[in-house]
């Protein structure tokens, strides 16, 4: 008698039958899907209190903007100029040992502008902006939570959404998009020195080879990456600040859970866009 092999779908199939798989992995993926949902939700009620009404506050809201964009873009100047003149130099380096057979001399401008302007330059910024102010926001908001400020708004007749979040989005995209513009800049430069120490590369050449491999819609794609980028942390930080409800220790974890949500999300619209413009 010949024995009978089963598959590992069917023994699956026999001991856990499909409504049970359907319903574990439902049960497993509405929780992410629900929190997008929120979040989603947190974003345009936000955009549809901010930009509906106007007059009484406006000025208050304007302050809390461009607050925002001194701490999260003017502040991190520093930091991300520092970070993109030594990307810039590594991936010299690297373009120039790697292929000096195959003239790596002229891809410089090739490889500077597919690294630094559509991918490295968009993602490491929003990464310092998660590190930096990502976290801040979070924090503070779950403080307001625990401390009864948002109430306290609520109680005074100033909506949460038009003072504490509509700011926040507004000024971490504004902020994202030009640090990206900064640090492209700077790593390109970065770039141009290196390659001048190393191989005594002309600056005219370097801007000739430049200007061939850097065409409008580079530029065009990682501004709309930033710009997402900067929208995406500012409400998945502000979602989670709200979400502290009862004590001080709650906030550490929503930070944390910050973190990590905008690091996903960011490489996730990362890939989306990439693939949309490139493929």
């Amino acid at each position: 008698m010949v024995k009978q092999k089963h598959s590992a779908f069917d023994i699956i199939i026999k001991y856990m039958p499909l409504t049970g798989i359907l319903e574990r992995t439902g049960s497993a993926i509405w929780p992410y899907i629900s929190n997008i949902l929120d979040m989603s939700t947190l974003f345009l009620e936000s955009f549809k209190v901010g930009l509906s009404k106007h007059g009484r506050g406006d000025k208050m809201v304007f302050n809390v903007v461009m607050n925002q964009i001194l701490f999260t873009g003017v502040e991190a100047i520093k930091i991300v100029a520092v970070i993109a003149l030594l990307l810039g130099g590594v991936t010299i380096i690297e373009t120039i040992s790697l292929v000096p057979d195959m003239g790596g001399e002229s891809l410089i401008g090739k490889i500077l502008v597919v690294v630094v302007v559509r991918e490295l330059g968009p993602i490491i910024t929003a990464f310092i902006v998660i590190g930096r102010s990502g976290t801040a926001i979070s924090t503070e908001i779950g403080y307001m939570m625990v401390n009864h400020e948002i109430q306290a708004l609520e109680m005074m007749g100033i909506n949460p959404m038009r003072y504490v979040v509509f700011p926040r989005i507004v000024g971490m995209s504004v902020a994202v998009f030009c640090l990206s513009f900064v640090f492209n800049m700077v790593a390109l430069f970065g770039g141009h020195l290196v390659a001048r120490l190393i191989i005594h590369y002309p600056f005219a050449l370097y801007l000739d080879d430049l200007s061939r491999a850097l065409g409008f819609w580079d530029v065009a794609v990682s501004g709309i990456k930033c710009f997402f980028f900067g929208i995406i942390v500012a409400v998945i930080c502000c979602y989670q600040g709200f979400s502290v409800k009862f004590s001080f220790t709650e906030i550490p974890q929503v930070a944390t859970r910050a973190v990590v949500w905008s690091i996903y999300a960011c490489f996730a619209v990362n890939i989306i866009i990439t693939a949309f413009f490139y493929i």
